[in-house]
């Protein structure tokens, strides 16, 4: 009687389909839309779903903000979040921000808003 064999491409393809449902199951992963223009203000829209079952909505929305924060970060700004809309069926976190310009420089010390002390 002749046994099957499996053959090694085959093993290593396997085990790879294995470690990245494990690193999905584990990380809780997300699809992300393309960030999309929403006219000529400046704003923008992303959503993102989660595809696990262990994906929260916190940690859903956490990996949208730093999505959308990536995004700013490339086009030299820094995201300003104007509405965030969040939905369970599927799970799903949708976005609206701006990119602003980064703040030059620090912050003036000099204009301090403690108090006085009176003695």
């Amino acid at each position: 009687m002749r046994t099957p064999t499996i053959s090694a491409a085959a093993k290593t393809g396997a085990r790879a389909l294995l470690i990245a449902a494990a690193a999905c199951s584990l990380n809780a992963c997300a699809n992300y839309s393309q960030v999309i223009s929403e006219g000529d203000d400046g704003s923008y829209n992303l959503t993102a779903t989660g595809i696990s079952y262990t994906m929260s909505m916190p940690a859903l929305t956490a990996a949208s903000h730093e999505k959308a924060l990536s995004w700013c970060a490339a086009q030299d700004g820094d995201m300003q979040l104007r509405q965030q809309t969040r939905g369970w069926k599927p799970i799903q976190v949708e976005l609206n921000f701006r990119c602003v310009p980064k703040q030059m420089g620090q912050l003036d010390q000099s204009a301090s808003t403690s108090l006085p002390i009176v003695k």
